[in-house]
């Protein structure tokens, strides 16, 4: 996981950055793509397809299954039928995998278009294309590495070993296993199965995706740092970043992934201790704050370099605009005179129109690169398991009159 010096990595690039890699991929590569792919589970483009996400959605969840009807069958003192009712292993051994596992092909072509965009858009002079691709291949080879996942790997499956039998004290009594007298541990024949297999793949997949989401975000927060060409007039009132705006959907699979788990969790919670519906809708809003906290804070760090930006553009576009309305005020009402004819571009009246829109412009210019399509993204992949979850616990006719309240 080390990170390559900066040295090599401009050796590897061109003097003016053209040689930024074509395809820089946040989620290709590595071990475990190594391993679909002499499984042949992996598409031409080196991505898994939804058979891969499908085969290891059904692999995760289908081995403990098998085992527990073997252990009830054989084992008269076992009986984890429970397997087959409990919300958090269809959320964690289906869901979770599926999901995480078919976005990579929507996350990698975003990832794409973003990078590319910072080059094409001569948002870049010359001397930050350099340090821009140099941080690409940083990234590149930080998403890539192979000891960055056995790493991963090796936490995932300390973290499911200690999770298994951390649940197991706390129901007491379940598939995965029961606290015997004196307070041993036992897990069942499903419970270590699950340990070792699904439920580590389940964090191993989990963890890589954070693993990629830092990357990312330290790729960012590099190029923020970059003396950006920031255009005060860009239409999409953020100097020409609006783009970034894509970053949250990159991550719609995790996010949706991790909603659907603490959903599962707090139903199956809820049906043991039972909850408030005060308590519910506290859970689901302290959720989606924490989301939009999480997903949405790497791109602060560009508030900084648009909010000089907009600045100086307010000091420059309302001097230019000053001078220009005091030459429009000498000329048309009264009854002209000498110097500041230069600085109107056009005779016509409709210059000044036009500088006042280009002054609205700057006025109306964000410092935070993200647009209510991003946020309505973020909250409705991290909401919908949230309102199943209430869908469970409240009657439909509450839910739907608590629902309806809000919107009217």
């Amino acid at each position: 996981m080390s990170d390559p010096g900066s040295g090599s990595a401009e050796r590897a690039v061109g003097s003016t950055g053209e040689d930024l890699p074509e395809r820089f991929s946040l989620v290709a590569g590595g071990a475990f793509h190594a391993l679909l792919g002499r499984v042949g589970l992996l598409a031409p483009d080196g991505l898994p397809g939804r058979t891969a996400a499908l085969g290891l959605g059904l692999v995760a969840f289908l081995l403990p299954a098998a085992v527990v009807t073997l252990q009830s069958l054989i084992d008269d003192g076992y009986s984890g039928w429970d397997y087959f009712e409990d919300a958090t292993v269809y959320a964690r051994f289906l869901v979770s995998i599926v999901v995480m596992v078919s976005t990579e092909r929507f996350a990698d072509s975003r990832i794409v278009l973003m990078t590319q965009h910072f080059r094409d858009a001569q948002l870049l002079n010359p001397v930050e294309r350099v340090r821009f691709a140099v941080s690409v291949i940083r990234a590149d080879r930080q998403a890539n590495s192979h000891r960055a996942e056995w790493l991963i790997l090796a936490v995932a499956f300390g973290w499911s070993i200690i999770n298994t039998r951390f649940v197991t004290v706390v129901s007491v009594d379940s598939w995965e296993g029961a606290v015997r007298a004196g307070g041993e541990i036992g897990l069942s024949w499903a419970g270590e199965v699950s340990a070792l297999t699904s439920n580590t793949l389940f964090l191993f997949l989990l963890l890589r995706w954070f693993w990629r989401f830092y990357i990312w975000s330290a790729l960012l927060w590099r190029t923020s740092r970059m003396d950006l060409q920031i255009m005060p007039l860009h239409p999409d009132r953020c100097g020409g970043l609006g783009f970034l705006g894509i970053f949250p959907g990159i991550f719609s699979g995790l996010i949706f992934a991790l909603s659907c788990v603490i959903a599962a969790s707090f139903h199956k919670a809820a049906s043991v201790v039972g909850s408030s519906e005060q308590t519910l809708w506290l859970a689901t809003a302290a959720w989606l704050v924490l989301i939009a906290l999480i997903f949405l804070g790497p791109l602060l760090c560009f508030v900084r370099p648009l909010y000089l930006a907009r600045e100086k553009a307010l000091l420059e576009y309302g001097r230019l605009a000053h001078g220009h309305h005091l030459a429009f005020h000498r000329k048309w009402l009264a009854g002209g005179g000498v110097g500041g004819e230069e600085i109107m571009g056009s005779s016509d009246p409709s210059s000044a129109s036009d500088l006042n829109a280009s002054v609205e412009i700057v006025y109306a210019m964000r410092s935070f690169p993200v647009d209510r399509t991003a946020l309505v993204q973020l909250l409705v992949s991290a909401g919908i398991p949230m309102l199943v979850m209430a869908a469970l616990q409240m009657p439909l006719g509450d839910l739907m009159k608590l629902i309806f309240g809000f919107l009217l």
